[in-house]
Parts: C-alpha cells; sequence; structure tokens
C-alpha cells in the first residue's frame, strides 16, 4: 500500500510523486453521474490497473481514498495536482466557524450538546 500522495500519483494522475501537499476538493459520499464520453476520457487499461490495485485486500485503504480522487479520475484533462477544483482554505488556517454558522444550527446543536454533557456529568455519569 504506501501513502495516498504516492497512491494519487501512481494510480490516479500517473505522474511523478513530488512529494508536494495537495488538497482535494470532493463530493462526500461518492454519489455522482458520468457521461459515456467522460468514462472513456480514459482507456480501458487505465481502469483494469486500477482494479488491480484496489483488488489485492479485502478492504484496502485505498478504496476510501478513491471518494477524494473521482473528479481526477473522470478529468485526467483537469488534474487537482495542476487545476485546483475550487479555492479552499491555506493549509494550517483555522476555520473557527462551521459551514452552517449562518443558519444557527450549529449553535443550536453546541448547545445541545454541551447542555447533556452537562446533565450526564450532574448525575455523575460523565461524558
Amino acid at each position: 500500500s504506501g501513502d495516498m500522495l504516492e497512491f494519487y500519483h501512481k494510480y490516479i494522475a500517473l505522474s511523478k510523486n513530488d512529494r508536494k501537499p495537495l488538497m482535494l476538493a470532493f463530493a462526500q459520499g461518492g454519489r455522482f453521474a458520468l457521461s459515456r464520453q467522460r468514462i472513456h476520457a480514459r482507456p480501458r487499461s487505465y481502469y483494469q490497473k486500477l482494479l488491480v490495485a484496489l483488488s489485492k485486500y479485502v478492504n484496502p485503504q485505498e478504496g476510501f481514498w478513491m471518494e477524494t480522487v473521482w473528479w481526477d479520475i473522470f478529468h485526467p484533462e483537469a488534474l487537482q495536482s495542476q487545476i485546483p477544483l475550487c479555492e479552499l482554505p491555506v493549509l494550517g488556517e483555522t476555520m473557527t466557524r462551521g459551514p452552517y454558522a449562518d443558519t444557527g444550527i450549529q449553535d443550536a446543536i453546541l448547545a445541545r450538546v454541551s447542555k447533556k454533557g452537562s446533565d450526564r456529568q450532574m448525575r455523575g455519569r460523565g461524558l
């Protein structure tokens, strides 16, 4: 196996691993739709090599990494290692508010979790 960066360069980008940090944008859950033309952007041999790499183990960690690289698999002309999919926060930046901050949902959840934690501690059960 190895690390994700090595896997990305070896099986997805088909490029030399320059060991530069890579941040990938992806939709969680791996749900997407593709045209036949988009799938055929890569030759069958590409998919066969990828299948062999993923078939070595019953539950390979590379299988989990696949969720983050679907775009790059089906858009070889626009690999995220060369062209960012969108503008992402700089590595190391601290984000103080979540994606639902403007809806009030985040505050409600945090208040509820905080209250439940306090209730449990008061009853001697801990968190």
